[in-house]
């Protein structure tokens, strides 16, 4: 029996894994089997464009993220009630052909999908599972992209594949320096059962000073918090005579980007 899919609010607290352009070109030019990925306007790469302004300081014109979504991915689409130009299937997927790994697209046109019990939405072009391959062929480092993706196939009672996704978002972000992308990493790995994987990422999170409580909450709730793990701002548990653990140290102060704070993300 498949572990059902991630709830729309979790899936809004996954955050932003630093972008990276190799082999970017190739895939354009070769396609991938889900269609090729050249497009009249795009390719993007969403998580360069997630955070700059909407309007350039600079030459004074909107962003090619801002113009997409102004026009094809207005609140109510990514809502499932109303697009603006089209069907909610065809704005969804013009987004994802200009952005490919536009994370909040592919969390919107999951749900679409399993809202309407199709794997290919109405007047989308492809499958749901294709627009995760075309997003993973355009940025295979997306770790984002990588954690939606193993939810969505674990949802789909797919549990091997699901791990493979999993497996491939916990080295990137043991590779990269972002303890929010560990704590997701847990977070996913909770959902699929990989507790030892959960644990270990945990570990890491916190002790690179994540401050958010629910993986550690889950943790608990199952008796596999490691009682050595020390949250920000609080001793670790020790064994009876161990001197008292000092200060939790700078590390401890940061936190989570206002921008990834659960239910807000944008």
């Amino acid at each position: 029996m498949s572990v059902p899919a991630l709830p729309r609010a979790r899936w809004r607290t996954l955050a932003l894994a630093l972008a990276g352009a190799v082999a970017a070109h190739a895939a354009v030019a070769q396609g991938i089997g889900c269609g090729g990925l050249a497009n009249n306007y795009g390719p993007y790469d969403y998580r360069h464009y997630k955070d700059m302004p909407e309007i350039d300081p600079v030459t004074k014109q909107m962003s090619p993220l801002q113009m997409v979504e102004g026009a094809h991915f207005i609140d109510t689409c990514e809502a499932l009630v109303k697009c603006k130009r089209g069907s909610i299937g065809s704005d969804i997927d013009y987004t994802l052909r200009a952005f490919p790994n536009h994370h909040r697209a592919l969390i919107a046109m999951m749900l679409y999908g399993e809202r309407t019990k199709r794997d290919q939405p109405p007047e989308a072009l492809f499958t749901v599972d294709c627009y995760f391959k075309r997003a993973l062929t355009w940025k295979s480092d997306d770790i984002i992209v990588r954690l939606i993706y193993a939810g969505f196939l674990n949802g789909k009672g797919k549990a091997a594949a699901a791990k493979e996704q999993l497996e491939a978002a916990n080295k990137l972000a043991a590779a990269g320096d972002n303890p929010f992308s560990v704590y997701n990493v847990g977070m996913v790995a909770m959902d699929l059962n990989e507790v030892d994987v959960a644990v270990d990422a945990a570990r890491r999170a916190y002790g690179a000073g994540m401050t958010h409580p629910i993986l550690r909450q889950r943790l608990m709730a199952i008796n596999r918090w490691p009682a050595d793990i020390r949250m920000p701002g609080e001793a670790a548990s020790a064994p009876e005579g161990s001197p008292a653990p000092g200060p939790a140290g700078s590390a401890a102060s940061a936190s989570a980007p206002e921008s990834a704070a659960p239910a807000t993300a944008r």
